[in-house]
């Protein structure tokens, strides 16, 4: 494998362990999802964000280099933070592109709560569970 090849399975599962990752997209150059994290995003929002992710890629990419007024810069990645807590980081390398979603701030902290409480409502309802064959 040359130096310069990725392997989008390391990516993305450096990616999902980062504090506050909350979802990506990866999708070729006809806009079209190729991975999604399944449990945050659907098909039909995945395949949206891809159309309008590529025109501003695109768009963007384009003013650089006008208004740089050299065209060998090229444009790397864009991180945008929404009023929502969360930010979308978009890179491209060669024909593919990542959406990768993270969590900003005080909504890391929130879902870290969330995800305490789910754990332990579901580990209630396995006690529960047991409790009721032991009973029968």
């Amino acid at each position: 494998m040359a130096q310069s090849e990725i392997n989008i399975e390391d990516v993305l599962k450096s990616y999902t362990l980062l504090e506050g990752a909350n979802g990506y997209v990866i999708f070729n150059q006809d806009c079209i999802p190729l991975k999604r994290s399944e449990k945050n995003i659907s098909q039909e929002k995945a395949v949206h964000m891809a159309a309008l992710v590529s025109d501003l890629w695109n768009v963007t990419k384009k003013v650089i280099q006008r208004d740089m007024k050299t065209p060998d810069n090229d444009l790397e990645i864009i991180r945008i933070r929404t009023k929502a807590s969360s930010e979308y980081i978009i890179s491209q390398y060669g024909d593919y592109t990542m959406i990768g979603i993270q969590l900003c701030g005080k909504a890391i902290e929130e879902a870290k709560l969330a995800a305490a409480e789910e754990a332990k409502a579901l580990a209630e309802a396995e006690k529960a569970k047991k409790g009721e064959k032991g009973d029968a």
